[in-house]
């Protein structure tokens, strides 16, 4: 029997759900990065009906993916600590000095590119 499996399994599933959150962030980067060409193909047949900030959000995707790349050893750095916290038989710190503060800013920052880019707000 494995000493605190709980403990330990619901690290694992922290550790596969901040996985899933970053490869959505990619593929979510992906979509808008991809956005762009559809609103190009819209407004070669439609030149009257392109909106303002359109090539904006092809940048804003390429921020997104590489948010979501930076998150995977973010997750598994915070994964391998706890493990080892757990598995230790004396009290250890896991915090990663502020990486989660850092994380939470760049989200907001990308949230608001995107809402922005989607209100044409942004310059192309």
């Amino acid at each position: 029997m494995i000493s605190r499996y709980t403990d330990h399994a619901a690290n694992e599933r922290t550790f596969l759900a901040w996985v899933r959150t970053a490869l959505a962030m990619v593929a979510i980067g992906c979509m808008l990065a991809k956005f762009t060409i559809f609103l190009r193909l819209i407004s070669s047949e439609h030149p009257d009906a392109m909106p303002a900030g359109s090539g904006s959000s092809a940048w804003v995707g390429v921020l997104t993916i590489c948010a979501g790349l930076m998150l995977l050893p973010a997750s598994w750095w915070r994964f391998r600590k706890v493990k080892a916290a757990l598995s230790a038989d004396e009290p250890r710190e896991i915090a990663l000095n502020g990486l989660e503060g850092l994380f939470c800013l760049l989200l907001s920052l990308l949230v608001g590119a995107i809402l922005l880019s989607l209100l044409g707000v942004l310059p192309s």
